[in-house]
């Protein structure tokens, strides 16, 4: 039996939320192959790097691999509470070009100055550029993908920026050989045979730049506070998202519950080559097994996680998962053959893969995007802290309980898994005391059915000042000349109730109105509006022509106001009955443009600023490139006669004249 949620996609025309579909987006698709190319990039630096100040080390290697360590890691410290205050305040797009650009000219520079000083100094800078990408790249993921597509392009993310380490590793061996090769005719790959994997990795932080680049990805809503940034600012800045997740119960469960599930994993990265030759006697390959049976647990994990979704509530699988994760590794940690390892390894991978995509869908779903790059900052920074603490920690505690009889690696990893549970019983904890935003219907209506109808149902939508009005008036007189009978609407309005609440949410005194209520506002006119005018109307065969429509709200409330697409949705579904337009022309036009149309008094919607209307703006076009089978997006910007042009050749494409079977 169909679900409400299938219903209603299935009457609104909604592609399928499905990996395929989400790479097959243009816009995606390049964040996807900036992430990509990116990490790959990352993992190759990396290991340029270690292999770079371990030659240049020589006798003292072991405190120059030391060096780079410390640098990569302070930055986590003194500077990664700042990335989240610069993710939220600039543009997030120019702050990934910017990190790109300097991230890929800082390895470029390492070969050309290999000098231990240098090398630490460049290293610590790429790291704080590294903090600020992933937080950017973490917020703005929302506002590039539908709601429904969150868990998959977390699920790509994550995959990708991790999965890319084998791949890494495999390329700079390759790159690193080449020059070997080289040295044999220059003398610089001779002593630089690192240069040509570096100079690679700096070729990859150019492509993601571009990538991010052609992005078409607006400011961070913040822009009235971007600019000079002071001390002050960004320590007050600092102390609204700490006070934000002190005083979030799921905000700070989330965190917590993502960064001791990280942390508990890595005793399975730290301690696994201990464990899989000396506890469990596999020999020098039983390591390699181990870590494939956390790649294949990771991948699977992320794979179906979409689809428990159908099943269990998010908030309760994320909980669930750390649990499951650190029972697994008390599992483990007990195993008395590689074989039977590998097997509950998966298991453990498949964990954290659920938990980690679940955790950040979450956090998308339920932070502002006001505060969304401090969270992601402050969980990046934690994350890295909890992972270095567990690389250090569990090798020092398989040492300390070796002379128990049950072995010291198994006792790490026990400990490991205590420190899941942990994680995962207050994660359940903090999340009972949230009330989350869920995507999926509000069960306020029986079952949908679209019904067959003679007349056909066009809306126009735009922002303020694209010329709506104009072009409704243009289109009725242009389709009564091809006779049809036409009957021109708005809204909110169109009935005697509508227009008492159109002059109520529209009185520019009406600043105080509750988003929640203005959404049921512009849904009660919507209701009658339906039932009383267009139903009527199209079941007597007329052309109905509707200034906004649903999709406004989804847009305005939706997007504008944060109160979330699919609740939005189901609550004019349920409204309206399922009742949706045969076609929407989109006129689209830059916010700044429209609103300086506006001539006279603006009113209470039309009066907020320029970064509502551009969420707005955004949030309009996403929605036309989700449904491209009903909606028809029209440039705005020129003369009416030139915009009623495009509109014209829509509604000729709509309403053939040699068509016996009525609209396209």
């Amino acid at each position: 039996m169909a679900t409400v949620s299938e219903e209603i996609a299935a009457l609104r025309g909604t592609r399928p939320a499905t990996f395929r579909t989400l790479l097959r987006d243009p816009v995606f698709s390049r964040l996807y192959r900036a992430i990509l190319v990116s990490s790959l990039g990352d993992w190759i630096g990396f290991v340029a790097v270690v292999a770079l100040v371990t030659r240049i080390g020589g006798g003292s290697a072991g405190f120059a691999v030391s060096g780079i360590m410390l640098a990569r890691l302070l930055p986590s410290i003194v500077f990664g509470p700042f990335a989240g205050v610069l993710v939220d305040r600039f543009d997030r797009k120019r702050l990934m070009v910017i990190a790109d650009v300097v991230r890929g000219i800082g390895y470029a520079t390492l070969p050309l100055i290999p000098r231990l000083p240098w090398i630490y100094a460049m290293s610590f800078l790429i790291e704080c550029l590294s903090l600020l990408w992933t937080p950017a790249r973490d917020a703005m993921i929302p506002n590039l993908v539908p709601r429904r597509q969150l868990s998959n392009a977390n699920t790509i993310a994550l995959a990708t920026g991790y999965g890319t380490l084998p791949l890494g590793g495999i390329v700079y061996t390759a790159l690193a050989g080449i020059g070997a090769s080289l040295g044999g005719g220059f003398e610089y790959f001779d002593q630089n045979p690192q240069a040509i994997a570096l100079w690679a990795n700096a070729l990859t932080f150019a492509f993601s730049a571009w990538m991010i680049q052609r992005l078409p990805v607006r400011a961070a809503a913040r822009r009235p506070r971007a600019g000079k940034l002071g001390a002050g600012d960004a320590f007050a800045d600092m102390r609204e998202g700490v006070r934000f997740l002190k005083d979030h119960a799921f905000a700070r469960a989330m965190t917590v519950g993502i960064v001791l599930a990280f942390t508990g994993a890595g005793a399975v990265m730290s301690v696994g080559p201990i464990f899989a030759q000396t506890t469990l006697g596999g020999g020098p390959t039983a390591w390699g097994f181990l870590v494939t049976a956390v790649g294949v647990g990771l991948a699977l994990g992320m794979a179906v996680v979409g689809q428990i979704y159908k099943v269990v509530d998010k908030d309760t699988l994320f909980g669930l998962a750390i649990l499951g994760g650190g029972v697994a590794l008390i599992v483990l940690a007990a195993t008395p053959n590689v074989a039977l390892a590998a097997v509950v390894t998966i298991v453990m991978g498949a964990a954290a893969g659920a938990t980690w995509v679940t955790g950040y869908t979450l956090l998308h779903e339920n932070v502002t995007d006001e505060l969304r790059g401090r969270v992601f900052g402050s969980l990046t920074v934690l994350a890295r802290l909890g992972l270095f603490l567990s690389l250090a920690g569990f090798p020092l505690l398989a040492q300390a309980f070796s002379g128990f009889d049950v072995g010291g690696p198994r006792l790490a990893l026990w400990a490991g898994a205590l420190v899941m549970i942990v994680g995962g019983i207050w994660s359940r904890s903090g999340l009972s005391k949230s009330r989350l935003t869920r995507p999926r219907p509000l069960r306020l209506f029986p079952r949908l059915r679209k019904t067959e109808r003679r007349g056909s149902f066009i809306s126009f939508e735009g922002i303020e000042g694209a010329g709506k009005g104009t072009q409704v008036r243009l289109a009725k007189e242009f389709l009564e000349s091809e006779g049809h009978d036409v009957l021109v609407t708005r809204e909110p309005g169109g009935t005697r109730l509508g227009e008492h609440l159109r002059d109520t949410l529209l009185e520019h005194d009406q600043s105080s109105v509750d988003a929640r209520a203005e959404a049921l506002l512009f849904a009660a006119s919507r209701a009658q509006h339906v039932s009383h005018v267009i139903r009527p109307a199209l079941e007597e065969g007329k052309v109905v022509l509707c200034d906004r429509y649903l999709d406004s709200s989804l847009a305005y409330q939706g997007t504008g106001r944060g109160l979330g697409e699919q609740d939005v949705l189901s609550l004019n579904v349920w409204a309206t009955q399922g009742l949706f337009p045969d076609l929407v022309i989109l006129l689209h036009l830059e916010p700044g443009r429209g609103l300086s149309r506006i001539e006279g008094d603006q009113d209470r919607i039309e009066s907020e600023d320029e970064a509502f209307h551009a969420k707005v703006a955004d949030a309009f076009l996403r929605i036309a490139e989700d449904h491209p089978e009903r909606f028809r997006v029209i440039d705005a910007a020129g003369p009416p006669d030139q915009v009623h042009g495009r509109v014209r050749e829509e509604l000729e494409a709509f309403f053939p004249k040699d068509s016996e079977e009525g609209p396209g």
